[in-house]
């Protein structure tokens, strides 16, 4: 079946050429598996590398889906987040790692796509990653501080465009990042970008009052939102979690920036073990009650066969990297 998001992609590619324009922010992966002579059946724990602190969307999805995913395998998920560098430190570590089976990737748009764009002399080629499956869809509410004047989306808009305000990511070329990034460009504004090493400690820093906004994944802003002021959704519908915040798009400011999360498996992985590992995880996916999961947490779950995975990752890498440079964007530090 096809890949299934809850996006309209022709609008979310021409807002995000428009964002390229303006502002800062890899080809073919592995097409296809194709089926080994014989099954492969992991005989120890599988590590999973989450590459943000705990608390982030990824980080949110990997635990919903780690313990069905391993009764599937027979042998158990074990969680290991590795934090840094906008995500290139895990996604070095699992470029690096045995093509076994035992170690894989949560990845996402961020590092996938974004990251080698950004900073050509990665030591990973996203390229050369085995595609398993899709995971979730993270959409992201635009959150202000506790004490910012600001309590409505034309408020915080006219302060901005009178003062210089600051907002937080977990890093340069972060969906995050990105998202905040459209929102200045549609509202004509101009604002400090204070990047952080995960989406919890910059949704922290904002409640904190230490930068003014952050565009905080949807898991986390259920939790914040009665401590700091969310403005809208910069997604194409609300989110059944935090419906009663409108879309950001809803209150006359078009912004719509959806992030994947996936699961990669390193360079070389046999095609009978990625086989397995590919069935495994879309039959969690299909589980009822990972669905409602991740739906309770404020992700959109995405479906989709290795091939169309595949394919799905290689259009969004091609136009960032094509985009990028293209527009000669570098990373302003």
């Amino acid at each position: 079946m096809k890949l299934k998001k809850n996006i309209n992609e022709q609008k979310r590619r021409n807002l995000l050429l428009d964002v390229a324009l303006a502002v800062t922010l890899c080809a073919a992966p592995f097409v296809s598996h194709a089926q080994g002579t014989a099954a492969w059946v992991p005989v120890k724990p599988i590590r999973m590398i989450v590459p943000y602190p705990p608390g982030g969307g990824s980080d949110v999805i990997t635990r919903i889906v780690v313990s069905a995913l391993g009764d599937r395998l027979g042998q158990p998920v074990v969680i290991e987040n590795k934090a840094g560098a906008n995500g290139a430190i895990a996604t070095e570590y699992v470029f690096n790692a045995e093509p076994d089976g035992y170690t894989l990737l949560m990845s996402s748009a961020d590092t996938y796509s974004m990251y080698p764009a950004l900073y050509p002399n990665t030591k990973f080629v996203s390229s050369q990653f085995v595609p398993i499956a899709p995971a979730a869809e993270v959409n992201f509410v635009l959150m202000g501080r506790p004490g910012l004047a600001a309590k409505t989306l034309p408020d915080l808009i006219a302060l901005a465009k009178k003062q210089k305000l600051s907002f937080s990511s977990w890093g340069n070329g972060s969906s995050g990042h990105i998202a905040m990034s459209q929102f200045l460009l549609v509202t004509k504004t101009e604002m400090l970008h204070v990047p952080y090493q995960g989406a919890a400690p910059a949704a922290q820093a904002t409640m904190a009052d230490q930068v003014d906004l952050a565009m905080v994944p949807a898991p986390m802003a259920a939790g914040f939102k009665s401590k700091m002021t969310p403005f809208g959704i910069a997604s194409q519908k609300r989110i059944e979690l935090i419906k009663e915040i409108p879309t950001l798009t809803e209150l006359g400011v078009e912004v719509i920036a959806p992030s994947w999360v996936g699961i990669l498996a390193p360079p070389k992985t046999p095609q009978h073990v990625a086989a397995a590992l590919s069935k495994a995880f879309i039959e969690t996916m299909n589980s009822p009650a990972v669905a409602k999961k991740l739906n309770d947490a404020g992700l959109v779950p995405l479906y989709g066969s290795p091939k169309e995975f595949s394919e799905y990752i290689t259009k969004d890498y091609a136009f960032w990297g094509n985009l990028i440079r293209a527009a000669g964007i570098k990373v302003d530090n």
